[in-house]
This record gives C-alpha cells, structure tokens and sequence, in this order.
C-alpha cells in the first residue's frame, strides 16, 4: 500500500492542491517498507487526484482538501484522511497502528485560495 502525506516543512499541511510535495510511504503488514518524495506538480484544478493515482497511491493524509478533490479521489479509489495535523512520524504511525481518525471537514473553496 502506497500512502501519501501532503507536506509542508515536515508538517502535514493544510492545503492539498498547494502543498511542497508529498512523502509516500510504502506500508506493508502494519510496517513500514520505505519512502519517498514525490513532487507536487504545479497546480492545476482537478489535475493532483490523477497524478496520484499515476503515482499507485492508494491513501492521501492531509490537513484539508476540497470537495471537488475529495470526490475525484474517491472515485479513483483513493481513500483520503483529512482533518490531520502532526509531524510526518508521528501521523504515519498512527495510520500503521490503525489509530488515525479522519475528520470528514472539507474546505469551502471560497474561503482559500481556491482549493486546498
């Protein structure tokens, strides 16, 4: 399972479309089996779910992420964590130990910067 973490100086970040890159991290029967960076590609509307799934990734953590985003993800089979915060290590094992809780908040593309 490839997991990705929108990242921003080592923090999960609170914008998805925005973020500097994303970790992935390759987790295998609750361990974890290596990572990456991957970087994010200049932003374009409706272009980051399917770069991901280019990309095999199969989970996305991050702090926020727009409606528009989320439905595209899932409708690639990308399950999406969202509310998150925290240090890269700490979130990632949380999702290993099974303990990340996701927060279903959805960022109102009108209050940021068109989509997070």
């Amino acid at each position: 399972m490839r997991v990705a973490l929108a990242v921003d100086n080592n923090m999960v970040t609170e914008h998805f479309g925005h973020c500097e890159y994303f970790v992935v991290y390759e987790v295998e029967n609750k361990e974890i089996k290596g990572s990456e960076i991957v970087k994010n590609p200049p932003h374009q509307k409706g272009l980051l779910p399917k770069f991901l799934k280019e990309n095999n990734i199969n989970v996305v953590i991050v702090g926020n992420m727009g409606k528009m985003a989320i439905n595209l993800c899932n409708n690639l089979g990308i399950e999406c964590f969202r509310g998150v915060k925290g240090e890269l290590v700490d979130v990632i094992n949380s999702f290993v130990d099974g303990t990340l809780k996701s927060d279903n908040s959805e960022c109102n593309e009108h209050q940021h910067h068109g989509d997070c």
